[in-house]
């Protein structure tokens, strides 16, 4: 399982996801940037962003409260995008639609303003979301895999094919590092939110 034979057939497996996941993200981003996105709804959005913002400013230790919020934030959704990707798929898809078409919406918000949008993405964005973005990714990966290796499972087992589950088995498998990689990049990407682009965006 975490041998380098048993990760490269992990990665194998997921490659075409994990790409898929980085198409759609960034379609996503060029929807949210678009006059014809919900724009009530991601007000809506980035208005709890900035409430969770300045809940955290008011604390004793801004930077140690943004850790375990982002950490904690980041894990739920990319295991829950992981786990319930059995349903259809829907849950990882929805993940990467949504943050897609918010990020694409603020920085669409940022280039109409009076900011620096290339400066803004380099201090706020890019220190942490790169980072973060490759955890997101490979669990959307994997839960879009959980999703069509499950029904696969279920038309392979009524048209009568051997190993019908065979797929499925190595998913759930190989998503055991994967969620081990994807802890360490979510703590990863935590630590440099809380701590590089906060002093930035703070500057």
């Amino acid at each position: 399982m975490f041998s380098r034979q048993g990760l490269l057939q992990t990665w194998n497996d997921v490659r075409g996801y994990f790409i898929f996941a980085c198409i759609l993200f960034f379609a996503s981003m060029f929807v949210g940037g678009s006059s014809d996105a919900p724009v009530d709804w991601m007000n809506g959005q980035l208005r709890e962003i900035q409430k969770l913002r300045e809940s955290i400013e008011g604390t004793d230790n801004p930077e140690r409260a943004m850790f375990f919020l982002i950490l904690g934030k980041n894990l739920l959704a990319s295991l829950m995008a992981m786990g319930f990707g059995i349903v259809g798929a829907i849950m990882p898809i929805a993940v990467l639609v949504s943050n897609g078409m918010l990020i694409g919406y603020f920085i669409s918000l940022v280039a109409h303003s009076d900011k620096n949008v290339w400066g803004v993405v380099a201090k706020g964005l890019l220190p942490h979301g790169i980072i973060e973005l490759c955890a997101i990714f490979l669990a959307c990966a994997f839960g879009v895999r959980f999703g069509i290796t499950f029904i696969r499972g279920i038309w392979r087992s009524l048209t009568g094919k051997s190993e019908p589950w065979q797929p499925f088995a190595r998913t759930a498998s190989g998503a055991i590092p994967g969620i081990a990689a994807i802890v360490i990049l979510l703590t990863v990407a935590a630590i440099v939110e809380s701590t590089i682009t906060y002093w930035l965006a703070s500057s």
